[in-house]
């Protein structure tokens, strides 16, 4: 049965540290919290991950806030995010690094996405997340298979996004080398600083920043700034 039931199951609130794991899940193997600003999806999603006596949905998440605030309380072994919590994406990224960054292993994201976008899931993967799923793609034998094999701390990746992620990993063999000062100037573009404000940030004048973009873009092969960022990220440059 592939479709989705809608019930769900009173929450245990527990602190990371200061409360014994036996209370805050007692007979679960996998320990979720699912991050989605619809209601319907979240309960959604818990109804397929529950049906395994195993997997304890301890939080559901509306928002960025409410999914950080989630992890540090609860301590899930996983969890389930679409990154368009509040329609920026960017956030989504930053929230997943943030939670790499503070747990490591001890919590594995696995990104449930409505959309595949390249620079999404390589920003994804590169920011933490162990696996990207896209929703209208995935039945339930395959999210719950999903969720225990990042939480055996392997890589998965949905219809789609691995032949993406090859075209990406095959794009970037083919940039040529940045220098030391193209890569300081490319930075500062990230940043979002104009020629006057590079110039001003490295000592040299706005003609010679004009130049070292120039050249950056020649080598990514695109003509506008917001280009050559999204490229230069996608290739790990950034």
């Amino acid at each position: 049965m592939d479709r989705w039931s809608f019930f769900t199951y009173p929450l245990i609130m527990a602190s990371r540290e200061d409360v014994s794991r036996g209370l805050r899940a007692a007979s679960a193997g996998t320990r979720i919290v699912v991050a989605d600003r619809t209601v319907i999806a979240r309960v959604g999603i818990r109804a397929i991950l529950e049906r395994s006596a195993s997997t304890a949905v301890v939080a559901e998440a509306a928002s960025y806030e409410a999914t950080m605030m989630a992890v540090d309380e609860h301590a899930p072994d996983v969890l389930v995010i679409d990154l368009d919590l509040g329609d920026d994406t960017t956030k989504g990224l930053n929230l997943c690094e943030e939670i790499s960054e503070k747990y490591g292993d001890k919590t594995k994201i696995l990104v449930l996405s409505g959309t595949l976008s390249e620079f999404v899931l390589v920003e994804a993967l590169r920011r933490g997340a162990s696996g990207f799923l896209i929703k209208d793609q995935v039945n339930v034998d395959d999210l719950q298979k999903a969720v225990k094999q990042i939480q055996n701390g392997e890589t998965v990746l949905g219809a789609g996004a691995g032949s993406l992620l090859a075209r990406s990993v095959g794009a970037r063999k083919n940039i040529e080398p940045l220098s030391d000062r193209e890569l300081e100037v490319l930075k500062l573009v990230a940043q979002g600083l104009g020629n006057k404000g590079i110039a001003s940030k490295l000592f040299i004048s706005e003609s010679t920043v004009k130049f070292h973009v120039h050249n950056v873009c020649v080598k990514f092969n695109c003509t506008k700034r917001t280009e050559v960022v999204h490229k230069a990220t996608q290739a790990g440059v950034l």
